[in-house]
């Protein structure tokens, strides 16, 4: 909470707890380089924490208001669509991509953000081959002559999916997954999503009917044979 507390919300933002969660794990792991893999289903604030983090932590330049994001480093993030025809150069292009834009490792992390990293599972070019040593020592692993890039040197790693992948990629980095929420986690989002303020009239006139709303939505969710709605709905 108190990380989320120092960073830059829009208005509307419901603090519920795969947003904490989410950006929470981002922050340290951006820091601390260590790869990430966040799974969840299509509306599980996956891309929100993203973008929070990417205008939030400016490092020495965070504004005055979150004085607490000052002590982290400087990101600057590269996004990656992954698709059916990603192939594995194209990975290692982000990645050498993110270096060039890493200044000064001490205060400056340039992260590699996989967007729909599962979809490049389907690929027949294999293109997630290339994290393994990219993850795992910094370098592409084109010959045994290439050395282990020191961590503080490397860049910082953001898998997005909306499913698991195979587990010699997942455990080369930590997952973190999103479940279904529970009655009160829609209640908190549904009120959030109304209004930020305490004391908002509009809130005030509609929360009687928050919890009935996410009751029929679970039950809406139950049963549905097919996964048609989900929680953007």
């Amino acid at each position: 909470d108190v990380l989320l507390d120092n960073m830059k919300l829009g208005p509307n933002i419901a603090k519920n707890a795969a947003l904490r969660e989410n950006v929470f794990m981002m922050a340290i792991c951006v820091e601390l380089r260590i790869p990430l893999f966040l799974v969840g289903k299509p509306g599980s604030s996956k891309s929100l924490a993203k973008s929070i983090i990417s205008s939030s932590m400016q490092g020495s330049s965070s504004s005055s208001d979150h004085k607490l994001l000052r002590n982290f480093k400087q990101v600057q993030m590269i996004s990656y669509q992954c698709s059916q025809h990603s192939t594995p150069q194209s990975v290692i292009e982000v990645f050498k991509t993110a270096q060039r834009f890493q200044k000064d490792p001490k205060q400056h992390v340039s992260v590699v953000v996989l967007d729909e990293v599962g979809l490049a599972e389907d690929s027949p070019n294999l293109p997630l081959k290339a994290l393994h040593p990219l993850l795992e020592d910094g370098t592409e692993g084109a010959d045994d002559s290439s050395e282990s890039e020191p961590k503080e040197m490397r860049v910082a790693f953001i898998g997005i999916s909306n499913w698991a992948l195979d587990p010699a990629k997942m455990n080369r980095g930590v997952m973190v997954t999103r479940g279904k929420p529970n009655i009160d986690e829609l209640v908190m989002s549904a009120s959030g999503i109304c209004s930020n303020e305490e004391n908002d009239p509009v809130k005030d006139k509609l929360k009687d009917y928050f919890s009935d709303l996410a009751e029929a939505y679970m039950e809406i969710c139950r049963q549905q044979k097919r996964e048609f709605f989900g929680l953007r709905d």
